[in-house]
């Protein structure tokens, strides 16, 4: 309890009295305040603020609010629903801090003859935006598109086109007539030297956003953007964050479950200096701009509040944060925030709180439109020095095509549930078909035929590797089939759809690195085994059957370890780890693990990231980093992993010194590039060498909720590594698996021998079968795994080892016996000899005597 002085009282504000007990309630006068017309206050206080505005033009202003605000907000309640929830309070902010960025002396000079159809055109363009910006599509009812329909029926002072949405317009300052955004969108050329990742094109759609996100910078105000996973959003922030002036500074943090206040806060306060008094800022006069990611993934505590949202609420509110050291004030000048988070998510929504400082905008998938300008733009740059054949537009046209059909009867096909929860197909994995197919060389690629046949190969790669049974990797076959033959079948089918289609950078030999389609199984065969021998002459030996499964991980992981992060999942047993170190050593890279012990903790595993970090970004050197779910000793680890996946910006990873250490490592190679010479320029292109050298395979196990649950927690475990599902292995490669262990065993004869090898891939296939009906008829899992098999195989050799032991004991014991028995027969052969000689001598002296006593008795 706090003592109370009898002058002092406490006022709450708070948002409900979900958590006060009866005994603080029934103790404090309780006072309800309505958002009902709270609006109304807040458009009255900012219309006399604009000291620069006549009286006639505030009275213009107020009416347009009494217009159009009250039957939108009804309609609103009544027939829409945002993406996540929006007070009113919040779009009415929003609309007038739009009206402050458009209503100023360029675009509506005072005195114009037509002012109050100029301000009234650009105040319906900011209620569009200002009501309509949380729109998407949601239980598959396209809100935004609904809303659109209402507003051009309900509101028909301002005319608006009738093609297309009212989101699809800006007002053009020289005509005062609603224009297209595509109008503008500035036209761009890509060569495919440069990362996909890098560059970002422009749309219509993008840059409504970017225009939002210019004005709100520019009068420091938040955004805040909304989506699913792989909508693009943080790139859209990315790419304006890259555009911002030099006059600019930014910081980019992702919250993920156990990002705590403390952190937050240190992190916040890295690139701030003190300034006069208890005031605090960016260095010199820069304006430092904060990109928070992943907003709503911080863990709740018991009473449902987040200590990090609740530190960004106390800023938002009162423009300051305390020093918890010396519980001093620190006021925060000249810094801004702008925000992305994924309402699936973590907590789903935020504090409302909170989320009223913020202009709200939903990020949907792009249109088709949208998406054709996209991956033109990519494709057309690539294919610019192939063959004419495939430097067609007619061709690209297709080949775009294809993959948006493609795309969009996966993510209908394949729903996401509970079990199933990366069943969530974006934007983000049709961009990673085309990086795939970015990856073509012209020298390897003369005809379209083959290039089709790569698009089919990418595009299984990206979705097929996903899924997690046969039966619905089976289901994609047949619609990736389908959408092929339909946009290609005027090219060679068999080309297209070759009946072995692994396209790697080992397909020649491991000298080779190009990216090509593999000949046969068996040169591939040959190829991997030379390199198992070679890296069993360096390493531990692994003892491994390359069957045709195996050697398509190979590859598959050869692939993803060239640009991205890898997630092997797999039950155990299926050779995830020892793949992966193949496919590193193909790849030239050196495998790094962690040791765990009874003592590791957070601050080693911080340790030996940071000596991956200084061999890849300083001295250049190839890495992969081997990581086991079995290696989480705290579940804490997947903190600095999240960070490591999403930017490869890990906080508080290097002390100052060591910062210090890297800018005077790189500062020769970044000026040789190009990099301005300063700290933070360096040490971003320290990162970018690191996500260039340093890639992450992950090996984890689907068995059990544990998985499920980090990917929940840390959304950059699914969002930025490439899935490689491993499926059960086939009947075929358990019967190359067994074969190979038992060559050298000694089985009788050849039928002998090939009928065991059969039985042992059909006995782990009946188990399978029983584990099954076990499954549908008791609700309790069996689980067969690659190891089970194994340990079939290695425990029929113990046994019949061990068998064979004992039977040439037995053998030898009887053998010895029998030898025994003859000797002692000889023996007693031997004795009765002389027993029937002595038996003779014996008479004959009885005899002698006999006589010798007759005699003596006849004296």
């Amino acid at each position: 309890r706090i003592v109370m002085k009898p002058h002092m009282r406490l006022i709450f504000e708070l948002r409900d009295l979900k958590y006060a007990t009866p005994a603080t309630s029934s103790r404090a006068g309780v006072l309800f305040i309505t958002e009902v017309k709270q609006w109304w206050n807040f458009v009255q206080t900012w219309v006399m603020m604009r000291d620069d505005d006549t009286s006639e033009r505030k009275s213009m202003i107020l009416d347009l609010f009494k217009t159009y605000v009250p039957d939108t907000l009804f309609a609103l309640k009544k027939e829409f629903r945002h993406m996540c929830p929006t007070l009113d309070f919040n779009m009415i902010q929003s609309i007038c801090r739009t009206l402050d960025g458009l209503l100023t002396q360029e675009n509506v000079p005072k005195g114009a003859a037509n002012e109050a159809a100029m301000i009234e055109t650009y105040f319906v363009f900011a209620c569009v935006w200002g009501f309509g910006s949380g729109f998407s599509i949601s239980d598959g009812v396209d809100m935004k598109k609904n809303y659109s329909s209402w507003w051009k029926q309900k509101w028909t002072r301002i005319k608006m086109p009738t093609k297309g949405s009212v989101f699809d317009f800006f007002v053009d300052r020289g005509t005062l007539k609603f224009t297209p955004w595509a109008q503008v969108v500035p036209a761009i050329t890509y060569d495919s030297a440069t990362p996909m990742d890098s560059v970002t094109v422009p749309t219509g759609e993008t840059q409504s956003i970017t225009f939002f996100l210019d004005l709100l910078v520019e009068l420091r105000y938040p955004a805040l953007l909304v989506g699913l996973a792989g909508a693009g959003k943080t790139a859209m922030i990315n790419g304006k964050l890259r555009s911002l002036p030099d006059d600019f500074m930014t910081l980019t943090t992702n919250f993920n479950y156990y990002t705590d206040g403390a952190g937050f806060r240190a992190i916040l306060e890295s690139p701030l200096e003190k300034k006069a008094g208890r005031n605090f800022g960016p260095p010199g006069t820069l304006r430092l701009v904060y990109f928070v990611d992943d907003l709503n993934m911080p863990q709740l505590d018991p009473y449902e509040t987040q200590y990090p949202i609740s530190l960004l609420r106390q800023y938002m509110d009162y423009q300051h944060w305390y020093d918890m050291a010396k519980l001093q004030l620190r006021v925060i000048q000249n810094v801004q925030f702008i925000c992305a988070m994924n309402p699936t998510c973590g907590s789903f929504v935020v504090n409302p709180r909170l989320q009223r400082h913020y202009m709200v905008f939903a990020i949907g998938f792009p249109g088709s439109e949208a998406l054709m300008t996209i991956f033109s733009t990519f494709l057309k740059g690539h294919l610019k020095n192939f063959d004419p054949a495939l430097n067609d537009e007619q061709f690209a046209h297709k080949l775009i095509q294809a993959s948006l059909e493609l795309h969009n009867k996966v993510a209908a096909t394949f729903r996401k549930t509970a079990i199933n929860f990366h069943y969530e197909f974006s934007i983000r994995h049709l961009a990673s078909v085309f990086k795939g197919m970015l990856m073509s060389e012209p020298a390897y690629f003369p005809d379209p035929s083959k290039f089709a046949s790569l698009f089919i190969h990418e595009a299984e790669r990206v979705y097929g590797d996903r899924l997690v049974s046969p039966r619905d990797l089976e289901n994609y076959m047949k619609i990736a089939k389908d959408v092929g033959k339909k946009y290609f079948k005027d090219l060679d089918q068999m080309v297209v759809f070759p009946p072995t289609l692994i396209f790697c950078h080992c397909w020649k030999d491991l000298d080779e690195k190009s990216y090509n389609k593999v000949d046969s199984l068996d040169t591939l065969g040959t190829i991997l085994n030379s390199a198992l021998h070679a890296y069993n002459e360096t390493n531990a030996a692994m003892n491994l059957v390359l069957f045709e499964d195996a050697m398509k991980h190979v590859c598959r992981v050869c692939r993803i370890l060239q640009s991205s992060h890898a997630l092997m999942v797999g039950v155990g047993g299926s050779g995830k780890q020892s793949l992966c170190r193949l496919a590193a050593f193909i790849c030239n890279s050196t495998v790094t693990q962690i040791a765990i012990s009874g003592t590791y903790g957070m601050s080693d595993l911080k340790e030996d990231i940071k000596q991956m970090y200084f061999k890849a970004g300083l001295k250049n050197e190839s890495i992969v980093f081997l990581f086991m779910d079995s290696q989480i000793a705290d579940e804490k680890f997947l903190v600095y992993l999240n960070e490591l996946l999403s930017s490869g910006k890990i906080p508080g990873l290097f002390a100052p010194d060591e910062i210090d250490t890297i800018y005077n490592s790189v500062r020769n190679e970044g000026k040789g590039e190009g990099v301005p010479d300063a700290k933070d320029p360096m040490y971003d292109f320290f990162i970018s060498k690191i996500r260039k050298n340093l890639h992450v395979c992950l090996c984890f196990s689907p068995v059990g909720e544990a998985f499920r649950r980090r990917a929940s927690r840390f959304p950059s475990l699914i969002n930025c590594s490439v899935i490689d599902w491993f499926q059960p292995w086939p009947e075929s490669a358990l019967f190359d698996v067994a074969k190979k262990f038992l060559n050298d065993v000694d089985l009788g004869k050849e039928e002998t021998k090939a009928a065991i090898t059969k039985f042992m891939p059909f006995s782990f296939g009946c188990v399978n079968k029983a584990s099954d009906d076990y499954l549908a008829q008791e609700k309790r899992y069996n689980y067969t795994t690659p190891k089970s098999f194994l340990e079939l195989i290695y425990l029929y050799k113990n046994m019949l080892a061990n068998n064979r032991k004992t039977l040439e004991n037995s053998i030898m014991r009887l053998s010895n016996g029998l030898d025994k028995l003859e000797t002692t027969s000889k023996d007693v052969a031997v004795l009765m000899e002389q027993v029937q000689i002595k038996s003779v001598e014996v008479e004959a002296s009885k005899q002698k005597a006999d006589e010798v006593a007759e005699v003596v008795g006849g004296e």
